[in-house]
């Protein structure tokens, strides 16, 4: 099994309301989310998270298609990622 290093968006949410897992890890381009009591046990999980979904949507057949609807292109095996920019988005409330 090849190994690839992707990187991913990961959003940290903080719900005060859950207090045994406060910490919400969110993968906008997997749509995978897994909780935490610290931000840093939250990432962790949403990394298992992603591996274990990315597994059984292998397992399945689906692979390649869930890569796709990530913006991963696909072919021959060769995979493409898209580049991910983080900029400063202004607004008024």
């Amino acid at each position: 099994m090849k190994s690839f290093n992707y990187p991913v968006t990961i959003k940290i949410l903080y719900e005060k309301e859950a207090k045994e897992a406060p910490y919400v890890a969110y993968i906008p381009e997997f749509d995978v989310s897994s909780c935490g009591i610290s931000e840093e046990e939250a990432i962790k999980n949403v990394n298992q998270a992603l591996e274990i979904t990315l597994e059984e949507v292998k397992r399945k057949g689906h692979l390649e298609e869930f890569l796709h609807e990530a913006g991963v292109s696909t072919k021959k095996s060769l995979f493409s990622f898209p580049k991910i920019i983080i900029q400063p988005f202004s607004f008024y409330l």
